[in-house]
């Protein structure tokens, strides 16, 4: 009798690891397979291509089969999204523009001024209405994440304010509106450059002043165009953004609102990928400035910001939305005790 219910049980338990099996198995071939094109400049091996190595199980639990694809030119990532080859991209803030204004604001120059209302910004986009402001037409922005504090890279360390980049060359790339305003505005000249030419020309001599993040310090070995006069400003102009972008019908509706919260939660590893790049920069590099100059480049930051808003180019709401944040952030700004501007 005990040896019948042994074999029970036994039988019991097979016939419950195969219907686990068939479960599991019926579960993923259901999984809807997604392609992403991903802006990585180093390739399939690179720091972004890295980092969301563990999307790809959490995906699954979605029922997602995605599979991350390196491109070199995020040109070519943003077209292949637009031409249906891919169902998400991944590429700056830059280019996301071009599809949503809202998130394309979110670098908005002096928009974000500390680690702490970068969290606050990123917190406010998991809320349910942020779907409405992050979706325009067929594409929602799921995910904005930060590259790094945008700094000015200067090859001769006098041009250390505003009024030293007069009739300096100044790189815009991928058209990219606000650093042309930026070079418009302090009376110095835009150069037309892309991800794959910027460096080489900054090393050289042919530009003056770039505005990259710290990480693109070795990656695209800037400190050659550095060399002993250059250096690096030490004000931060803004964050600059990674954004996902997806075609909305090929996800569900809460996709978005999903991957909002995992770049939250993901928001500290980002973090300190930024925090060690920048401490491979040499100190020496660090140009530091007075508190005068601090003052003009904030109210700088201000005029592009407002002439890009006059001009339909960024999102008066995001604008509100980051004027919010800093002034909650620092509410004795200038900007903040007398609100005027975006």
């Amino acid at each position: 009798m005990k040896q019948i219910v042994h074999f029970g049980r036994k039988t019991l338990l097979a016939l419950g690891l195969a219907l686990v099996f068939v479960s599991t198995t019926h579960a993923a071939g259901q999984l809807l397979a997604r392609k992403v094109c991903v802006w990585d400049p180093v390739g399939k091996n690179g720091p972004v291509m890295a980092f969301f190595g563990d999307l790809v199980p959490t995906a699954i639990h979605w029922g997602l089969d995605l599979e991350f694809l390196p491109y070199a030119d995020e040109n070519l990532a943003a077209q292949d999204l637009r031409d249906g080859k891919c169902s998400m991209a991944l590429v700056t803030a830059i280019l996301a523009r071009d599809f949503a204004t809202f998130p394309g604001t979110l670098d908005a120059i002096g928009g974000l001024t500390s680690e702490r209302s970068l969290h606050m910004a990123l917190a406010t986009l998991t809320r349910e209405r942020a779907g409405e402001l992050m979706t325009q037409e067929e594409y929602e922005v799921v995910s904005a994440m930060p590259i790094g504090s945008m700094y000015a890279y200067v090859r001769d360390r006098r041009i250390n304010s505003i009024d030293a980049m007069r009739g300096k060359k100044i790189a815009s790339l991928n058209k990219d509106i606000q650093t042309w305003t930026f070079a418009k505005l302090a009376n110095a000249t835009p150069v037309h450059e892309t991800l794959s030419t910027f460096a080489g020309n900054f090393n050289s001599g042919r530009l003056d002043v770039i505005i990259m993040p710290a990480l693109a310090y070795n990656t695209f070995e800037l400190y050659r165009g550095l060399g002993e006069k250059g250096g690096i400003l030490e004000d931060r102009m803004f964050y600059g953004m990674l954004e996902l972008i997806t075609r909305r019908e090929d996800f569900a509706d809460d996709f978005g609102k999903r991957m909002r919260h995992y770049t939250v939660n993901r928001l500290k590893a980002m973090l300190d990928l930024i925090a060690e790049a920048e401490s491979t920069i040499p100190p020496h590099y660090w140009i530091k400035t007075s508190q005068q100059t601090k003052e003009q480049l904030d109210s700088f930051f201000k005029d592009i910001r407002l002439t890009l808003k006059i001009e339909n180019k960024f999102d008066p709401r995001a604008l509100s939305m980051l004027w919010k944040i800093r002034c909650n952030d620092s509410p004795a700004r200038a900007e903040c005790v007398m609100p005027d501007t975006p």
